[in-house]
């Protein structure tokens, strides 16, 4: 039973091979109608980072995660640090700059302004009891109420070493340094836009006094935005390389376009396809199209190499292209599956980037 399907399965490739080769013009025309089907659909594509994509979505401690990020908070946070390089946080010109940082952090775009942390935010209060019992709060620092004497810096410190809400989360153990956290709202993120007002306003804070470093993922993020160019470039010098390399190897135009065409197909069918299913096209992941454009030159150049060869043998160009079709397109074949199976294994993760990649 198994060897007479596989003299079936044997039979319809020989059929198809016939057919590829005594309509050329229709296989290629058809190649042409799905490539421009793909092509129209790239400008459709969209360039985002999705921090949930990231996460293992079936997860309880995600699932737990998203439910609450909305009223507690979330892992999708700026956070910047203040640090005095001599003596502590506690001076006017620090605590000034502090809350200058804070006031800077708040206004930033896609900020959730009820999710701020500071030492001078007003959700860092102090809570204390009044002669009658009454309970009643105070923000740490106040910058209407102008600079604050030695007695009063001296309070501010006993004060924040009290709190466990701050003393070591927002205040370092040593106070030479303080944080200043944000949530973003999820959903509603320009990490370009909130990165580079971020850059700025460390840019415009920073003195001779101070240290002021930046972290989390939106930083994280911004980053690779700024460094878009930088791999586009990289990609483009890449396909420069490719091309030299392979006029110095071929010296014949079919071994330098053939290989260069199979990197464009893969390309506008890998883009137009993530556009018309809804995937985005994930800044994060940029370096996998370097693979693709690896295996698709691959496959191009040895098909170009036997062909050659076999066109030296039987001096007949569509005989050598059948000859050396018959001859790789068993192992071809398998190289091709073996690559499809090899990325198509990341639809297995927990996370949507990965089943996004796989896909």
């Amino acid at each position: 039973m198994i060897k007479s399907f596989a003299d079936r399965l044997i039979a319809q490739i020989i059929r198809a091979e016939e057919w590829l080769f005594a309509n050329p013009k229709i296989v290629l025309g058809m190649i042409m109608l799905v490539t421009l089907g793909f092509a129209a659909a790239i400008p459709q594509l969209k360039v985002y980072s999705d921090f949930s994509d990231l996460l293992p979505q079936n997860h309880p401690y995600i699932k737990t995660y998203n439910q609450l990020k909305e009223n507690f908070g979330g892992a999708n946070m700026v956070v910047m640090a203040v640090e005095v390089k001599e003596g502590t946080i506690f001076n006017n010109d620090t605590l000034k700059l502090i809350e200058k940082a804070t006031q800077g952090v708040d206004n930033l775009p896609s900020v959730n302004h009820n999710l701020v942390s500071s030492l001078t935010h007003r959700s860092s209060r102090k809570i204390y009891l009044d002669e009658t019992g009454a309970f009643l709060s105070d923000t740490f620092y106040d910058s209407n109420n102008g600079e604050l004497s030695d007695a009063q810096l001296k309070q501010l410190q006993k004060d924040v070493t009290a709190n466990p809400t701050i003393y070591g989360l927002l205040v370092s153990p040593d106070m030479k340094a303080a944080l200043i956290k944000a949530q973003l709202n999820e959903g509603d993120i320009d990490y370009e836009k909130t990165f580079g007002a971020l850059m700025q306003l460390r840019s415009e804070l920073t003195d001779d006094k101070h240290n002021l470093y930046t972290t989390g993922n939106p930083v994280l993020t911004g980053w690779v935005y700024t460094y878009l160019d930088q791999l586009v470039a990289i990609m483009a010098y890449t396909l420069a390389l490719l091309t030299l390399l392979l006029i110095v190897y071929f010296r014949r135009f079919y071994g330098i376009a053939l290989p260069l065409l199979g990197i464009a197909l893969s390309s506008i069918w890998g883009l137009g396809f993530m556009a018309m299913v809804g995937i985005n096209l994930e800044p994060l992941s940029l370096p996998i199209p370097f693979l693709i454009a690896a295996r698709a030159t691959s496959h191009g150049v040895q098909l170009v190499v036997r062909y050659y060869e076999e066109l030296a043998i039987v001096k007949n160009g569509k005989k050598a292209a059948r000859n050396a079709l018959e001859a790789l397109f068993r192992p071809g074949s398998l190289a091709i599956i073996v690559d499809a199976l090899g990325i198509a294994v990341l639809v297995l993760g927990a996370a949507p980037f990965n089943y996004k990649l796989g896909i």
